[in-house]
């Protein structure tokens, strides 16, 4: 099955323009057409009733009476009638028009009279005669005398005619208009999206450059919001694009120095050990040591990995209690001393195992920077929306310009220690996934009166 091709928005707004003009002048058209021709008929209705009364009460009797009738009667009539007063002793027929009024011959007038005439409608004086077309019909008896009218209708059917004729020139004329109008207003309204679309088409030919900012039209809103929008995208793109390029540098970076250090070890085993066997414990160190190090990298970018496509079950649990048992836990296995302050029956709903790997993380980032003789805390508390988990160390601090940053992928602060610290420089990264994971927000401040405190805030449930 093929797919429907597309159609374009300017076609879309040419054919919409142009149905929107054709139902406009038809309508229109319409409208004047049976307007006009309701005021017309009616106007014959209402001059034909007219003659019947006025024939009703003349009470004509012979020929002098009916042609003075007629001479003062049908002077002002606008309708071309055919009228024939019948009494026991004589039949007179007379034709009118704006040109006067004619007393018909009885040969012509028998032949109107015994031409085959029909109901257009039933019940409805509009009678067809056959040769002389539509008329509307009238008939009075008054006494021995019978009054009948047909009054014409092919005057009015003449001119609705001509009427539609003006009517169907002036639709033409105003179709080729409103098409060739609709066509330079489509095109006007599109040329922002196509210019935008020609834009976004060229920013993407080398996905792997940063891509440039779209040049937004000021109108139409519509199209202004969506470049907006496409700006707003590309930035986006362009920092992962440039976190990846980072985080590629620095992974390689990371990993080349382990691997470095072994090959070295080894090559130096290879030289020295048969003459210098005393070498090899100590280079085997180096390399446990190394390989190590490179495992524990691997296993966090693995973790970071799957904390950026991970999906997490929120359950209700006690924070309170599982922050006492993890600092509780903690504590033993560390030399320094951890001080824990945990407000009581703090609940959330949140994943248990996450919330775990984020305390320990957070814990183990002020265990490495704190010194020797300064102690770190961790603390729970609660305000009236929100529960509050913080982790306060003693050590360098955060400059103000690099607190954003510490959550980047390989990122230190002290940079000139980096190698005497043991880690991946990606555990703030995963704490931070994790904590928009659990619907969190996690932000670095300043302890006073030095070092930083880490502070992990969720909902309440």
């Amino acid at each position: 099955m093929k797919n429907k091709e597309a159609t374009s928005y300017e076609k879309l707004i040419n054919d919409a323009i142009k149905k929107l003009v054709i139902i406009i002048t038809v309508s229109i058209s319409f409208l004047i057409l049976v307007a006009v021709g309701i005021q017309r008929y009616s106007q014959t209705v209402h001059d034909a009733q007219g003659q019947m009364i006025s024939l009703n009460r003349a009470d004509i009797n012979d020929l002098r009476s009916f042609i003075h009738w007629s001479s003062q009667n049908n002077r002002h009539s606008k309708q071309n009638t055919i009228i024939r007063v019948k009494t026991d002793q004589t039949s007179i027929t007379t034709s009118s028009s704006r040109e006067g009024s004619i007393i018909m011959t009885t040969a012509a007038s028998q032949k109107f009279i015994n031409q085959h005439k029909f109901n257009i409608i039933k019940g409805h004086p509009i009678v067809y005669v056959q040769g002389y077309g539509l008329f509307l019909y009238y008939s009075v008896k008054n006494d021995q005398t019978t009054y009948q009218l047909w009054a014409s209708l092919n005057s009015l059917i003449s001119s609705m005619v001509l009427l539609l004729i003006v009517i169907s020139i002036i639709t033409f004329i105003t179709l080729g208009f409103g098409a060739w109008w609709a066509q330079r207003l489509a095109a006007k309204l599109s040329l922002p999206t196509i210019d935008l679309v020609t834009q976004t088409r060229n920013t993407i030919k080398d996905s792997d450059v940063g891509q440039p900012t779209l040049k937004v039209p000021g109108s139409p809103s519509e199209i202004h919001e969506l470049g907006n929008a496409f700006n707003d995208l590309l930035k986006t793109q362009n920092k992962r694009l440039q976190r990846e390029r980072d985080f590629v540098s620095n992974a390689s970076h990371e990993l080349k120095t382990p691997i470095a250090a072994i090959r070295g070890n080894i090559n130096l085993i290879n030289r020295h050990a048969d003459k210098h066997p005393e070498i090899v414990p100590e280079s085997l160190g180096y390399i446990d040591e190394e390989s190590l190090r490179m495992q524990n990298l691997i296993t966090n970018l693995l973790s970071l990995s799957r904390a950026d496509r991970a999906k997490l079950i929120l359950e209700p649990l006690d924070l309170s209690k599982l922050t006492t048992s993890i600092g509780q836990q903690y504590q033993k296995a560390i030399a320094h001393t951890l001080k824990i302050s945990v407000e009581p029956d703090l609940k959330i709903s949140d994943n248990e195992d996450t919330l775990k790997q984020i305390i320990v993380a957070l814990l183990d980032n002020a265990d490495k920077y704190s010194p020797d003789n300064k102690p770190f805390t961790l603390r729970l508390k609660a305000n009236d929306q929100n529960v509050q988990l913080e982790v306060a160390d003693q050590g360098i601090g955060i400059p103000d310009d690099q607190k954003p940053l510490v959550f980047q992928r390989f990122y230190r602060v002290d940079t000139s220690h980096s190698t005497e610290i043991k880690g991946s420089g990606l555990g703030l990264s995963i704490v931070s996934q994790l904590v928009k994971l659990n619907n969190g927000q996690i932000t670095v401040f300043d302890n006073q009166p030095q070092g930083s405190i880490f502070r992990v805030t969720f909902e309440k449930s």
